[in-house]
Parts: C-alpha cells; sequence; structure tokens
C-alpha cells in the first residue's frame, strides 16, 4: 500500500507542472485556422483583424428592355454640362435604361451638384461606367448613380474642392467648404445605398475607414478596391462586357443624344472670360445712346451684348427671370438719373441693382450657400468680374466722349445724331458761329442734353455739350466752332472766368 500511495503522489506532482503547457497548446490550438481557411488579413498598419472587405455589391434590378441611352462625359465639368444631362434625365422614362460614359478628373462643384439632383429625381435606372477615371465632381455623380461598373485601371476619388491662386497654383479651401461637401458625398452615397464613410473620406482626410484608408490621406480607390469594398457593383473593359454583366443583351439600338446649338452656346457664353467682356460692351453701349440719343446703334449693340449673356446664364440655370426684371429695374433707374440728373438716389439704387442682377447670374446661390461660396473663392471671383466689368464700362465710356467728338467718325456717328435732334426742318438759324468765340466763357441758357443753346456775348448760340449733361446756367468754354454751331465745355466757377467774353 506504502508503494502505490508513493506512486500516486508522484503523478499528482506531474499533472501539477504539466497543467499550464496543456493550458497554453489548448490556446494555440484554438488561435489557429481551420485547414483550409485564410488568415485574416492585415490592415494598412500590418495588424491583423481588420475588417473584411465585404465584396461588390448585388444589381439592382436591371430593365430588360426598354431604350438604351449612352452619353459620354469626358473633360471638365462646366455649367454647359448640367443643363443638357438635365434634359437626357427627364427624357427617361420606367423600363429605360441610362448609361454615363464618364472620364473626367472633375470641375464646377455647382454644375455637379445640379447633375447630381437630377440623377437622384430620376426615374430611370441609371449606370455610371468609370472609364477609366471619375475624380473629384466625377466622383460625386457617379455616387448619384444606381450602378456603377468600373473598366480596368478605374480610379474614383480624390473629390475635395480646391481654389485656383495666383499663377494657377491649386490651394486648400476653408473647412467650411471641406465640411459641406463632406456631407453632400455622404448623403449622395447613402441614398444610392453605399457606405457614406468611404464617400466622406474621398473629400476630407481626417476621415479614416478602417482596413481601407489612413487618417491624413485622402481616399481614392481603384478599381478592384471599388468593387471590393462594395462602391461599384461589376466591371467592363469595353460597353458589350458592360451589357454582359448587367445580364443585358447588346442593344439593337442605342440613343446617343448631343447637346443641342443652345446648349453649345450657353457653354461658350457661360465661359467667365467672355462674361465679363459681354457685361462691359453691353452697359458701355446703353450709355453711350444715354450721353447721345437718336441713333440707336450704340443701344442696339449693347443689348445685344446684354441679351447674350443672361441668355447663355439662363441656359445652365444661373439668371432666372428675377436676375432680368432686376436689372431692367436698375437700368431704368440709371437713365432717369442721366436724362433728369441731380437726384442721385436714382443713379445710386439704379447701379446697385444692375450690379447686384450681374452678380447673382453668376453663382448658383439655390444650391451653394452664400457662406460656402464665399468661402471657397466662387463669390469673390463673381464680384471682382463684376467690379471689373463696371470700371472697365466708365473708363471707356469718358474716353469716347473725350474722343469720339474729335474724329471725323464719331462725329457723323455720336454728335451728328444728337444734333440733327435739335435742327429739324433745316440748318441752324443766324450766321455762322465764327472762329473766335473758340476758348470763350458763356453760359448754358438751356439744358445741354447734350445740344441745346448757350449765351455768349448777349446772344443765344447753338451748342453740344462735349462731354454729355450740362445743367441750365452752369458756365460753359467753347472748346470748338463748327457751323452754325459750338462745341462746348462744362467748367467750375472761379480762375476761369477771368477768361471770359
Amino acid at each position: 500500500m506504502t508503494g502505490l500511495w508513493r506512486l500516486l503522489e508522484q503523478a499528482a506532482r506531474w499533472a501539477r507542472r504539466a497543467t499550464p503547457l496543456l493550458a497554453l497548446l489548448a490556446t494555440m490550438a484554438l488561435c489557429l485556422p481551420a485547414r483550409g481557411e485564410a488568415a485574416p488579413a492585415a490592415g494598412p498598419g500590418g495588424a491583423a483583424g481588420a475588417p473584411t472587405p465585404p465584396g461588390p455589391r448585388p444589381l439592382p434590378p436591371i430593365p430588360g428592355a426598354g431604350k438604351v441611352t449612352v452619353v459620354a462625359i469626358s473633360g471638365t465639368i462646366d455649367l454647359g454640362l448640367s443643363p443638357f444631362l438635365e434634359r437626357v434625365v427627364a427624357a427617361q422614362g420606367e423600363g429605360d435604361l441610362l448609361v454615363l460614359d464618364i472620364s473626367t478628373l472633375g470641375g464646377r462643384i455647382d454644375a455637379a451638384l445640379a447633375i447630381r439632383d437630377a440623377l437622384l429625381r430620376a426615374r430611370v435606372r441609371t449606370v455610371c461606367w468609370v472609364n477609366p477615371r471619375a475624380i473629384s465632381a466625377g466622383a460625386l455623380i457617379s455616387l448619384a448613380c444606381d450602378v456603377i461598373a468600373v473598366a480596368p485601371g478605374a480610379t474614383l476619388g480624390a473629390a475635395t474642392p480646391v481654389q485656383i491662386g495666383e499663377g494657377g497654383e491649386m490651394k486648400p479651401v476653408a473647412e467650411k467648404v471641406v465640411s459641406y461637401m463632406r456631407k453632400e458625398m455622404r448623403a449622395t452615397a447613402e441614398a444610392k445605398g453605399r457606405r457614406g464613410d468611404i464617400a466622406e473620406a474621398m473629400v476630407d482626410a481626417d476621415v479614416e475607414v478602417p482596413g481601407l484608408d489612413e487618417k491624413g490621406k485622402l481616399l481614392t480607390l481603384d478599381g478592384a478596391q471599388a468593387l471590393a469594398w462594395g462602391v461599384a457593383e461589376v466591371q467592363a473593359g469595353s460597353e458589350a462586357d458592360l451589357f454582359g454583366a448587367l445580364g443585358r443583351p447588346q442593344p439593337a439600338e442605342i440613343i446617343r443624344p448631343r447637346p443641342s446649338f443652345a446648349e453649345e452656346l450657353a457653354r461658350f457664353l457661360s465661359d467667365p472670360t467672355l462674361s465679363g467682356v459681354l457685361m462691359t460692351l453691353g452697359m458701355l453701349g446703353i450709355l453711350l445712346e444715354l450721353y447721345a440719343p437718336g441713333h440707336g446703334v450704340p443701344l442696339a449693340f449693347g443689348l445685344s451684348c446684354l441679351a447674350l449673356f443672361f441668355f447663355g446664364h439662363h441656359v445652365v440655370k444661373l439668371a432666372g427671370w428675377e436676375e432680368l426684371a432686376l436689372f431692367a429695374v436698375g437700368a431704368i433707374l440709371i437713365a432717369v438719373e442721366i436724362l433728369v440728373p441731380g437726384h442721385i438716389v436714382p443713379g445710386v439704387a439704379g447701379a446697385a441693382c444692375v450690379a447686384s442682377a450681374l452678380l447673382l447670374s453668376l453663382l448658383d446661390l439655390e444650391r451653394v450657400p452664400v457662406d460656402v461660396a464665399w468661402h471657397a473663392g466662387w463669390l469673390p471671383r463673381a464680384l471682382a468680374s463684376v467690379c471689373g466689368s463696371l470700371a472697365a464700362t466708365a473708363a471707356l465710356a469718358v474716353g469716347a466722349a473725350r474722343i469720339a467728338p474729335r474724329t471725323r467718325f464719331g462725329r457723323r456717328f455720336v454728335l451728328d445724331a444728337a444734333i440733327r435732334g435739335v435742327a429739324v426742318g433745316g440748318p441752324p438759324k443766324g450766321p455762322a458761329a465764327p472762329a473766335s468765340l473758340v476758348d470763350r466763357l458763356g453760359t448754358a441758357a438751356t439744358d445741354l442734353r447734350p445740344s441745346g443753346k448757350v449765351a455768349l456775348d448777349g446772344r443765344r448760340v447753338e451748342a453740344l455739350s462735349e462731354l454729355g449733361y450740362v445743367e441750365a446756367g452752369a458756365r460753359v468754354r467753347v472748346i470748338r466752332a463748327e457751323g452754325g454751331r459750338v462745341v462746348v465745355r462744362a467748367v467750375a466757377r472761379g480762375a476761369d472766368e477771368e477768361r471770359g467774353a
């Protein structure tokens, strides 16, 4: 019995020593993957246990009948593209299929937002084929579609807004603008059942997507990542592959719409440089007509330029009837101030109305809030464009008023028209104005608008103001004598009076 007892004690001691080793071996066995099972993938930092990509999203139902429309979107996303795509989307019906063949590095955010809104409201099934890139504004348009297909080597993302600085370099925008675009991207992605955090990471480098993107890096997906993380549904290297991946036979007929002439013209007229030129020439024509009324050519030219300006911006959904009415009120108030001067208030109010109408015609404040437009630099650029056009108009008007009366073309085109307006029925009465009247001082006997009468040497003489309106009773100096009239210029009272008649 004693030997048996000792044997049992020895076995118990060995069991106590082996227990920790057995526990460690059991833990290691539980942590090992089963045969044929892959170990968890490491994340960006190399740590195991990162989220596994969910894989491509399941395809939504694709209509097997109905018309198929394919629209190619390439180059810059600009204001001329949005009305074209809005028209195409509105023309589709339920059961149709709309494919956007996109290849763009981005463009204007307000244009992309207009396209995004149209796609989210569409009744048609929409497919965006990233062929081969949809960067910045293109990423927003892609996320607004029901299906995203990627071509081999496709890229999608990098949608943070930037502004162009002096010299053409890219500069970051304010946090308010980044926050606005981050919300737009997230809302667009979630509206189509995609992950909002991935869309936000394309805009804001501070957004981290575990297993896909690190904090501090702006997210741009390649085609494989877009499929693996459920952003894209299918891959297609050609149009035939695309329809095959969608589970639809190659359509017998594909509609490929093109922008209309009006949309192409609006795209040209809404160019910022041309817009500034049209604003300047339009206002200059109106001022010249007010300075020397009766001929009509400057007025017709100015109104034509402004009509082109407002037409282009109306088609691209920037200028509405409100802006047109505001501009018309401003022009009327300015005309009242020029024709019946001295009140000041109509002129100031008219100039403010005109400037406001032109400014509002350059911005899309319905989709982009004012504070965002300001921090993004769009509002300051629009203000600079309008103020520059107004300053150029004023400078050109003063130059034309000073130079035109001294040229043969200017006298015939501007001044003679005004003179004929008061000399109806024959040549002016009285003897020809002698050259000795040149440089003499007199008084405006009537208002010069720009023609009228002045008192010189005790007699009234037909006169023409060199620089527009002169009020009755103002002191004037004769610049030159032409037949039965003199051309005068208003002078300030003071030292010049000693040179009077």
